[in-house]
């Protein structure tokens, strides 16, 4: 019996190694890197934002989209483009909701993410409403996904918060995650890269990064 349990381990080992070796498809790493501080709590809330077009706001409301924009890229464990395919509710013995957004990730930007990730928010958490009675606006639909690991009494859990996939919003997080790549001496040039785009109007060149 032990020798064909070693034969069976053998066995495993050497299709999993082989598989490694052949590049095959490998889940992510996931993992905490650090305290869910009250900071992450406000950037990653559990909630969508159906703001496509920012150029409507005005004042301390643009300047507050942006400041929200830019947190969550610096602070995201991952950033990808994304598609809601499923939405479930589950109900537990108190009749408390739990809405569970199942998406696929067409693209990473920064970070890594498995090929699918569920989104979770509970009937307690502020994000809620912005997700409930909203099908017709999510399902199936494109959105920016901000993503960041939280322990959850030992759980490893997405706290997250989704962004439409707009022309206006990709732009915006596209050279925030630039500038986060490079160098700080570099900064400046994806500085002035950002406020040329913004007036030239030839946007597909930054959305191709998505």
């Amino acid at each position: 019996m032990r020798q064909t349990v070693r034969a069976l381990l053998a066995i495993t080992l050497t299709v999993s190694s082989f598989a490694a070796g052949c590049g095959g498809p490998s889940t992510p790493v996931i993992q905490v890197t650090g305290p869910f501080t009250d900071e992450h709590a406000v950037a990653f809330d559990n909630a969508i934002d159906y703001i496509d077009d920012p150029s409507i706001l005005e004042g301390s409301w643009l300047r507050s989209w942006e400041e929200d924009v830019d947190r969550r890229v610096t602070l995201a464990d991952a950033v990808a483009l994304v598609t809601v395919t499923t939405l479930r509710t589950d109900v537990d013995l108190d009749r408390h909701e739990t809405l569970r957004l199942v998406a696929h990730v067409d693209r990473e930007r920064h970070g890594d993410l498995p090929d699918e990730v569920t989104l979770t928010v509970r009937q307690t958490d502020p994000g809620f409403a912005t997700v409930q009675g909203n099908d017709e606006r999510i399902l199936n639909q494109h959105f920016v996904a901000f993503v960041k690991w939280a322990d959850e009494e030992g759980r490893v859990i997405a706290r997250w918060h989704l962004s439409p996939a707009a022309e206006r919003v990709m732009r915006r997080v596209n050279t925030l995650i630039e500038r986060r790549h490079v160098d700080p001496d570099d900064r400046r040039r994806v500085i002035i890269h950002e406020h040329e785009a913004e007036g030239s109007g030839a946007d597909e060149g930054e959305d191709d990064d998505f």
